[in-house]
């Protein structure tokens, strides 16, 4: 879910009613992204979030509404929840902001149809289609000359951080090829914009710069817009598991079922996500567990040759060299397993299991 901001004032306080520019069409905003004519759904209905967009997290909607669009701007005419407490103060407080011109909306959104390309020279996305689920105050919004053309009794809802939160799913092609973490980020450069990072996250910390790709958890598609890597899924989903992820707890079934929609959607069983981490794993869970502590070493150590480099030195320290020599004595080990003959001496699943464990246990206490 991606969100956009729009400006409040309020005009009316009757009957708890708002009618507000939420969307220019055919500029850039901050986001850099551009909205054409006809990205909305005339007529659709909408909710009225909580503040910060919090009724995502489960608080109660404090009203609805729905759009309206023109040839040049989308409109959102809402109505709040005056007989309720939680409606009443959420129009209070917009009331108020507004009256000192502080108060911006934003509206939560998915993406239905989106393309990049060049817009007034400046590379964009471009949101042809928009499935618009609330609206909502906010601090800050994105949007461009959005504006309350009246509210009657005001009473916006609110909004999260731009663009924090689990990031939604959304229909792409996957591929089990081999994946490389480290080099998929690095691809994305120097300063790509948050609508690209969410094309191949599936977190991003509402607290964080939406422009950093370090406040970004769980990269699983190839480059912006490319298809999901089932391996990176796979491996997601062990880290929630293992609650090595760095996902909050709130937020853990929302990224499951981000990974898990691209599995179904390579016709591959989704492991299920634990109710607490930490607990028993079957096998190929295991084995999950271990390829994405070995993947996440492996960038690391990636990191650590790049740092020395730029500091005159060449290769890893003595004990690093030997650390991960050993790593590799355990990945021969494993390759000689897999190589040897069908026949009654095969090792069994208890041996192999043994096997895996052990190799979790080695790199969890890396």
């Amino acid at each position: 879910m991606d969100t956009k901001g729009l400006r409040v004032e309020i005009k009316d306080e009757a009957k708890g009613q708002v009618k507000a520019v939420f969307s220019t069409f055919n500029v850039i905003d901050s986001d850099r992204d551009v909205t054409p004519p006809g990205a909305f759904e005339d007529g659709a209905p909408v909710l009225i979030s909580q503040y910060g967009h919090t009724s995502w997290q489960g608080k109660l909607p404090v009203g609805k509404g729905t759009i309206r669009q023109t040839q040049k701007e989308a409109i959102f005419e809402g109505q709040f929840f005056m007989n309720t407490d939680h409606g009443k103060n959420a129009f209070l407080t917009v009331k108020e902001l507004s009256d000192a011109g502080l108060q911006e909306w934003s509206y939560g959104f998915d993406a239905v149809d989106y393309s990049f390309g060049e817009f007034e020279g400046q590379k964009v996305r471009f949101l042809n289609k928009l499935k618009v689920f609330e609206v909502s105050p906010v601090l800050r919004g994105a949007g461009v000359n959005t504006r309350t053309l009246s509210a009657k009794s005001a009473g916006p809802a609110v909004a999260p951080s731009r663009g924090g939160r689990p990031i939604a799913p959304h229909d792409c092609e996957t591929t089990s090829t081999s994946w490389d973490g480290a080099k998929t980020v690095g691809a994305l450069g120097e300063d790509p914009r948050p609508s690209e990072l969410r094309t191949v996250f599936a977190w991003v910390d509402p607290d964080g710069d939406p422009e950093a790709k370090s406040s970004y958890r769980i990269p699983h598609h190839h480059g912006v817009g490319g298809p999901a890597n089932v391996r990176a899924c796979l491996m997601g989903i062990a880290r929630l598991n293992d609650g090595k992820s760095g996902i909050p707890d709130a937020d853990r079934q929302a990224v499951y079922d981000h990974l898990a929609a691209h599995l179904k959607d390579a016709d591959v069983e989704a492991p299920e996500l634990k109710a607490q981490t930490g607990g028993s794993l079957k096998f190929n869970e295991e084995g999950h567990l271990v390829l994405a502590g070995l993947s996440s070493y492996i960038d690391r150590a990636s990191e650590v040759l790049a740092l020395r480099a730029r500091k005159g030195r060449t290769g890893l320290a003595p004990s690093s060299a030997e650390l991960l020599g050993w790593v590799d004595d355990e990945l021969r080990r494993l390759k000689s397993l897999l190589s040897t003959p069908t026949g009654p001496e095969d090792p069994s699943d208890s041996e192999i299991a043994s096997l895996i464990a052990r190799s979790v246990a080695q790199l969890q206490n890396m």
